[in-house]
């Protein structure tokens, strides 16, 4: 059999370390605005872990930065004037000790367009490739991202378009659009380095982009240091421009303590079965 992967969650259980669930796990409130995309109006389906693999039962494929989720029961529209807000289990927190100070992570459909089936080359027709102008597609409108500690005072963290990074979903695809799961899911928590800008994805193939993510999942980092707070348990995205956006999840980067406190557990649980 392939290698198997190992979860934060899975190692905590295996542990015995309770880990918070770092998804949104409660929807607060939603209006889609003036102008949602259609057919995207449940928000429920913002809870929980962003996608890995698209469109079941019609024309399925593995996310990737190529072919971002689509499905209609995996994103939640939000059009100009519309809000979404949502809870969390975990605390979201100003940390200087996480990677790039980014202490939460959006998740969204923008994906790059794959200019290889518009070169001068033919045989590698949908083969992945950003092409020397990197250009994204499916990101919509800027979306104000606030957060705050009680649900009642909010604070602007950013505002931002739900752009790079587009997600990948596992981190052994081989191929833009994979017709089958990985065995190695990416790393939903793990920060993307923000000072990667568009132009430096240019004339990346698919197997440099999985190389350049380096096990992480992608999305759109956000350091909630500019707001004041230490902490906070709600997010809210505000649609305040003159188009739509569209949200798959949302992350909480875990606190380095809790990575040590699994490292030590890990090594607990080795012991005790060598025993």
């Amino acid at each position: 059999m392939g290698s198997s992967t190992i979860t934060l969650s899975a190692l905590a259980a295996t542990t015995g370390i309770a880990l918070a669930n770092p998804f949104a796990s409660t929807l607060i409130s939603y209006d889609a605005g003036s102008n949602p995309t259609v057919g995207y109006s449940d928000a429920l389906t913002a809870l929980g872990s962003p996608e890995r693999f698209t469109g079941e039962g019609i024309f399925p494929g593995g996310v990737t930065p190529f072919n971002p989720s689509w499905g209609t029961d995996e994103l939640v529209s939000i059009g100009s004037g519309g809000h979404l807000t949502l809870g969390f289990d975990a605390e979201i927190t100003n940390s200087a000790s996480n990677a790039f100070g980014i202490d939460l992570i959006v998740f969204s459909n923008s994906g790059f367009i794959d200019t290889s089936w518009s070169d001068a080359d033919p045989s590698n027709d949908g083969s992945g490739l950003v092409g020397p102008n990197p250009s994204i597609f499916g990101a919509g409108g800027e979306a104000t991202i606030q957060i705050s500690s009680d649900g009642s005072s909010w604070h602007t963290a950013s505002i931002t378009a739900l752009d790079l990074f587009p997600t990948l979903g596992y981190s052994d695809f081989d191929l833009p659009t994979p017709g089958s799961i990985g065995l190695i899911e990416s790393n939903f928590t793990q920060a993307m380095d923000p000072s990667i800008l568009l132009s430096d994805f240019a004339d990346l193939s698919f197997v440099d982009l999985v190389s350049l993510y380096n096990g992480s999942g992608g999305g759109i980092g956000i350091d909630i240091a500019s707001t004041g707070l230490d902490s906070a348990s709600f997010v809210r995205f505000l649609n305040e421009s003159g188009q739509a956006f569209e949200v798959d999840g949302v992350a909480v980067v875990p606190s380095p303590s809790a990575f040590l406190l699994l490292t030590f557990g890990s090594l607990a649980a080795s012991r005790r079965r060598r025993a």
